[in-house]
């Protein structure tokens, strides 16, 4: 962009324009664009720089919580981008609007990511004991719940940041606690024997909700090993251990 010389009412070098970037640098304006809405508290329902009708129907989206392991992905950008083009929609027709931001506490794969910090220092949970593993725990879910949420302010989330939930939050935990019990009492939700996942690394059942159960008639084989006797070499007699399995045994 240059200086418009040609226009008689303008001197030579009056009024130059600064020449525009070749490309779009974010960092340069949306901080402080986002800086400004939040100063203005525009994003709660009830903020200063809201304005709400209250004959409107109230619009309220609960993200749905980011598991704390770690950084958002695309795919947490996209689907922010989606629910908080709703959101503003929803403002934009005067109606009292609360995004409500939140993040998981993803128990094992938390678990399964903080194995792996402690194993480059040479520790495991055994070695750790149950306390100062948690307080690992804890430093850890603090550093990746800042860096998320930092994320989130990045690609602009409108969420009410004052009402933010973690599921470990005491009002939370309560919530889940209340909720299990109704499922109980309504008969929803019971005990029984189960087939279950379960992880030999982790030491404990893994959710089987992206199993499709089916179910089939088929034969329960048992395999016999047989002992050794590590003094002699020779196979100790009477000594077996059986393995059993519904797998189709393969022919040679």
């Amino acid at each position: 962009m240059t200086t418009d010389a040609s226009r008689p009412d303008r001197a030579p070098g009056a009024g130059a324009a600064t020449e525009m970037a070749r490309a779009y640098r974010p960092g340069e304006f949306e901080p402080r664009i986002y800086r400004t809405w939040i100063e203005a508290d525009v994003f709660a329902p009830d903020g200063a720089g809201a304005r709400p009708r209250a004959e409107q129907q109230p619009f309220v989206v609960i993200q749905p919580p980011p598991n704390v392991t770690g950084s958002l992905h695309l795919g947490h950008a996209q689907r922010s981008a989606v629910e908080d083009l709703m959101v503003r929609h929803a403002r934009m027709q005067g109606r009292p609007t609360l995004f409500l931001p939140g993040l998981d506490h993803a128990s094992i794969a938390a678990q399964v990511v903080l194995d792996r910090i402690i194993a480059a220092d040479g520790e495991t949970r055994a070695s750790l004991g149950r306390e100062r593993y948690l307080e690992r725990m804890w430093s850890f879910v603090e550093t990746t719940r800042e860096v998320m949420l930092g994320q989130q302010r990045r690609v602009g989330a409108s969420a009410d940041w004052g009402r933010i939930r973690f599921t470990m939050d005491e009002v939370s935990s309560r919530a889940v606690r209340e909720a299990f019990a109704r499922l109980y009492e309504d008969g929803l939700a019971y005990r029984s024997e189960t087939l279950i996942n379960w992880c030999p690394g982790c030491r404990t059942s893994l959710s089987d909700l992206e199993v499709i159960a089916t179910p089939e008639t088929g034969s329960l084989w048992t395999i016999r090993y047989h002992v050794v006797d590590p003094a002699t070499g020779a196979v100790a007699p009477g000594e077996e251990i059986h393995i059993a399995t519904t797998r189709q045994i393969g022919r040679a």
